[in-house]
């Protein structure tokens, strides 16, 4: 990996420092994900390269992509683009930019009471591997390894073992590449009380999201667990962003970029995770009814019911604004939303009810929600496409793989929310539940032909 580091380099560099970054960034987004998905498998090259200069790498294009970031005339493409990124590079902690990191491997590798067998496997697929040219295909060796080495307890001895899951747990820090739990313990110290106790809040959910069985006694409380986790991951993610928004100083310590790093992965992590949340609770919702449910329930003026809905909207639309996606338009839907909950059937207008009042002013905030989620969904489709294209065809990628990249990337569990509750409250004002395509007139006469 350190050879396509040191081209990333260059490419992204060289054009941020001249103004024209937009098409380095988008091209570095493509190779750097399939370098870390193994589309493009990484070789040793005869050079020498340790650890250490791939980690430096990192830390000068990380320092390059966050003072664009921060910039106030950053194009939205262009954040896009940097979040896509991110992810992509290894760990510049202190213990990686040393002259020598990532040498517990070496001593593993002379371990008195293993194998002479073992000993060279270690050595020839791990060791030297890493320090000459590390990649993501590394980790995946090492746990392959460490998953035959634990196979029968009594195999090898506890103190062998367990030095290799000291590795294992060592080349995940440095590829970056813990869970999301992992990523937010790592920050843990660095957050003030406040902070603090968003993260610990967010945890405490999350923890019991994932503990929570599947059964139908348990379907309300997924629900509203979904919403509360949902919640709090919105104000921790709020905190972050926040610790994020000033740009870095020329002569900010080493340490304090590493720190940045891990924090911008736990805000791009959080993202990611919210989503998946939202695709949770779209699907728990179904189960429950969906828009015929919320539709019977409005109709009984219970539109109490719709506060769950409305509220995992909220969040769906929060986490574009944080993104960097329009936030103004972001904020203005959010507050709507809130509006809609607070005031619910309260508001009448002449002769119309409460209830009819209610659902057009929804029905406006919803339409506007979901232009706003289909002009985020179709805004990647028009970056990537014909230079996703291009490079996989000259670097050999599966074809497969690059007509599917796109669909990975695209957010629609909150436009199908929108979609979701347009029905139900068109259903409420008695409305078609259909969406006009292309609207306009016919002429003519139709003649239809019943088949005797």
């Amino acid at each position: 990996m350190g050879t396509s580091l040191e081209v990333m380099c260059e490419l992204l560099v060289g054009n941020l420092e001249s103004g024209d970054w937009l098409e380095a960034l988008i091209f570095s987004a493509i190779y750097l994900k399939w370098i870390n998905t193994g589309q493009i498998p990484c070789f040793e090259d005869g050079g020498h390269p340790r650890p250490n200069r791939h980690a430096e790498i990192s830390r000068l294009i990380f320092r390059e992509l966050e003072r664009i970031y921060c910039m106030k005339d950053t194009s939205l493409q262009e954040v896009l683009s940097i979040r896509k990124i991110h992810p992509c590079f290894p760990s510049f902690k202190a213990e990686f930019t040393a002259s020598v990191p990532l040498t517990r491997i070496r001593d593993v590798a002379h371990w008195g009471d293993i194998p002479h067998d073992l000993k060279q496997e270690i050595k020839h697929t791990i060791q030297n591997k890493l320090h000459r040219n590390a990649g993501p295909e590394d980790l995946v060796a090492t746990e392959a390894m460490l998953a035959r080495i634990t196979r029968n307890p009594e195999e090898y001895s506890e103190a062998f073992v367990e030095q290799f899951k000291i590795i294992h747990h060592e080349l995940k820090d440095f590829s970056m590449l813990g869970n999301l739990t992992e990523q937010l313990e790592s920050i843990k110290e660095s957050f003030d009380d406040r902070s603090l106790s968003a993260l610990t809040l967010f945890l405490e959910c999350k923890e019991r999201l994932d503990n929570l069985e599947e059964s139908k006694d348990a379907l309300d409380k997924s629900i509203d667990l979904l919403l509360k986790t949902a919640q709090s991951l919105n104000a921790l993610r709020e905190v972050i962003v926040k610790g994020l928004e000033s740009s870095l100083r020329n002569d900010v310590p080493d340490v304090a970029i590493a720190m940045r790093q891990k924090w911008r992965l736990c805000e791009i992590g959080l993202e990611d995770y919210s989503f998946l949340l939202l695709s949770r609770f779209l699907n728990a919702l179904e189960v429950v009814g969906g828009a015929q449910q919320l539709k019977e329930n409005a109709e009984s003026k219970n539109v109490s019911s719709w506060n769950g809905p409305l509220g995992s909207l909220f969040v769906g639309i929060r986490q574009l604004g944080l993104s960097g996606w329009k936030p103004e338009e972001c904020t203005a839907i959010g507050n709507e939303l809130l509006a809609c909950k607070e005031k619910g059937l309260s508001e009448k207008e002449g002769s119309e009810d409460g209830k009819a009042v209610w659902a057009l002013r929804l029905k406006a905030t919803l339409d506007r929600s979901r232009r706003l989620t289909e002009e985020y969904s179709e805004a990647l489709p028009q970056m990537f496409p014909q230079k996703v294209e291009m490079l996989g065809k000259a670097l050999g990628i599966p074809e497969n793989s690059v007509r599917t990249y796109n669909e990975a990337e695209i957010r629609a569990g909150v436009s199908k929310l929108c979609t979701l509750l347009l029905k139900a409250v068109r259903s409420t004002l008695g409305s078609q539940g259909w969406d006009v395509l292309v609207p306009g007139a016919a002429h003519g006469t139709l003649i239809q032909i019943i088949d005797s």
